[in-house]
């Protein structure tokens, strides 16, 4: 294996067997090295692939990254996105790395100066993420057994918000804007059906993988329309108790984000709201 760039004394980008960029980690690994020379194995602690991407400024941003993370550091949010990439359904970003890294970084800061951030969404986090939450706070113990610092719950909250940021590719307001409609529309079922969701349940689950893929869709001005409406008039009429709920959550979101839900939109919102109904009911 041999130096393609050195980022820092610990830091190294090389080229794989396979001809994919890698990052080679380990304590003086880049001191004294030049581009061409081969790389110590001994030396060499860690060696993770960089995802694909055909973004060269995201590229870029990550070198930059890893010119300034602490190699301990970049370690530990490798081993959290594997873990994501385990514990979670669908893919991740690849700039996650990015936004990950550089957020613990500063994290790590702030609580070394005695400034630890609190998280105002943490309530809804837990509820609405609750497969993301418990990554968070098992990246919890891999920070503190990496850099001995004990975070609260309310860092695994932030872990988490980037979580859900790579998995919808959004920026961290718009992340917020969904899990706020998120919340507010649970809180519309729950005060229309006179019910009380159980966020462990399976069903609730659903609903929420729903909704945050159809909070995407409206925040980002995109719909789905289907031509035949058969469906749709057959479904109004099974389940009208439902069916009045998503009215009302499309007065909602039409007075909010003047946004008109599409019939194929109610509809399958309608299901879930059936399924949720019937769980609580049974």
């Amino acid at each position: 294996m041999q130096v393609e760039k050195i980022l820092n004394n610990n830091v190294i980008i090389s080229i794989d067997e396979h001809g994919h960029e890698v990052v080679v980690m380990g304590k003086g690994i880049g001191f004294q090295m030049k581009q061409g020379m081969s790389i110590d194995q001994q030396r060499i602690e860690k060696v993770f692939t960089l995802a694909k991407t055909d973004d060269k400024s995201l590229d870029a941003r990550y070198h930059q990254l890893l010119e300034k993370i602490p190699l301990e550091l970049l370690s530990v949010t490798e081993s959290i996105v594997r873990l994501a990439e385990q514990d979670l359904p669908g893919q991740l970003h690849p700039s996650v790395y990015i936004s990950l890294a550089d957020h613990l970084f500063f994290a790590i800061e702030r609580m070394v100066k005695g400034q630890p951030a609190r998280n105002p969404m943490l309530w809804e986090i837990r509820q609405l993420y609750p497969q993301e939450y418990n990554v968070g706070l098992q990246a919890l113990g891999l920070l503190k057994a990496s850099s001995g610092i004990q975070f609260d719950e309310d860092e695994a909250g932030f872990i988490t918000l980037h979580l859900v940021n790579a998995q919808l590719n959004e920026d961290m307001n718009h992340t917020v804007n969904v899990t706020n409609l998120i919340r507010d529309i649970v809180q519309i079922i729950q005060y229309q059906m006179a019910i009380s969701l159980d966020e462990k349940s399976t069903d609730f689950q659903r609903l929420v993988t729903h909704l945050k893929f159809f909070a995407h869709r409206l925040i980002h001005q995109k719909t789905i329309e289907s031509g035949d409406d058969s469906l749709f008039i057959s479904i109004k009429e099974q389940y009208p108790q439902s069916f009045g709920c998503t009215e009302k959550i499309g007065q909602y979101v039409e007075k909010k984000y003047q946004h008109v839900m599409t019939s194929e939109e109610m509809m399958f919102l309608t299901v879930h709201i059936e399924r949720v109904r019937r769980a609580t009911h049974s």
